[in-house]
């Protein structure tokens, strides 16, 4: 068994949260760094927390991963193959 998490970076188009009352008891904004420094979170969200904040101060291309879709073995299949990008050849 394997898990894969995916992390997303996107800008909300307004800061108001409605959500699910009978899903949620509550919804609100964390702080990012607030968020990699607290122990009342997963190890998962801590690293999440702290690789956006070492993105957003020194650039997102030092912890990135592309996605290159390529021909499978079998006609008209393809994957996906996700990885850092290789250094520019002249």
């Amino acid at each position: 068994m394997s898990d894969l998490y995916l992390i997303c970076r996107l800008s909300p188009l307004s800061f108001r949260i409605d959500f699910c009352t009978q899903e949620c008891l509550r919804c609100e904004w964390l702080d990012l760094t607030e968020l990699a420094k607290t122990s009342e979170t997963t190890p998962i969200t801590s690293r999440v927390a702290r690789l956006l904040l070492y993105g957003l101060e020194n650039g997102f291309q030092n912890i990135d991963l592309t996605m290159e879709q390529m021909p499978a073995v079998y006609s008209g299949r393809f994957y996906q193959l996700y990885h850092r990008r290789l250094p520019e050849t002249p």
